[in-house]
């Protein structure tokens, strides 16, 4: 299976310039690299992001979609028509982020796969544990519950990506062992053909950097990253995307 190396800018950078200069460096890197790469910058600067992308193998992605439709009367949402028709190849969905701070809830986030599915997009679902519940041994069903949003979905395997990020790993320079992880994975990929939704990507994030994504890659189950801040320097994000080549 293709690897898989995105990066996630959040809310970064702070300006323009910044984020073209980011793009052409990833621009330049994907040529090192012969996993499958993909950024996503915020909405204010993907459009110059694509331009200088437009003819590298590099995907763009939107961090988000909105929910409650494709077009409407939905002041501050992007629509997936919208995203598709600046250029967008996937978009994230259920980044512990906006189910954090935006309260995001599996009906909710059934929505906004549909939009997306329905206009061509490749969804990367996003999903994890906190440390409370890590610490509680229930990570296998937290993952569970996250992963019913799938139910009742046509989702055609070739638009779906899963992206383990366990909360209290981003950011925090702290991670699982990458036994922990391939067990992880194991489980998702079961979750995932009890559905009968096979052969799909499963990818992980949370202080994913350039010192411990040797040892992630050589990993059989672990199909790529989502990177955070290390995807915001263009050499760290390199060395990351070669890993997993």
């Amino acid at each position: 299976m293709i690897k898989y190396v995105i990066g996630n800018w959040k809310l970064n950078p702070a300006t323009l310039a910044d984020a073209t200069a980011l793009a052409h460096a990833i621009s330049l890197a994907s040529k090192q690299a012969s996993c499958h790469i993909g950024c996503c910058p915020t909405f204010l600067h993907f459009g110059a992001v694509k331009e200088i992308l437009k003819d590298s193998s590099v995907w763009v992605g939107a961090q988000d979609v909105c929910a409650f439709g494709k077009m409407g009367a939905f002041t501050g949402d992007v629509s997936a028509t919208q995203v598709v028709d600046m250029g967008a190849n996937f978009t994230l969905i259920g980044h512990s982020e906006r189910r954090s701070y935006h309260g995001e809830t599996n009906v909710v986030l059934a929505d906004k796969i549909r939009h997306a599915i329905d206009v061509g997009l490749v969804v990367v679902l996003c999903i994890g544990e906190t440390k409370t519940q890590y610490d509680q041994g229930e990570t296998l069903a937290v993952l569970d519950e996250q992963l019913s949003v799938l139910h009742g979905l046509d989702v055609p395997k070739q638009q779906l990506l899963i992206a383990y990020e366990p909360v209290w790993a981003i950011g925090t320079g702290l991670t699982p062992t990458v036994d922990e992880v391939a067990i992880t994975h194991r489980h998702i990929k079961a979750n995932l053909a009890s559905q009968g939704i096979d052969d799909v990507g499963v990818l992980y994030g949370g202080s994913v950097n350039d010192n411990n994504a040797k040892e992630l890659a050589t990993c059989e189950v672990i199909d790529g990253a989502l990177v955070g801040g290390a995807s915001l320097k263009a050499e760290s994000f390199s060395l990351i995307a070669q890993a997993f080549s």
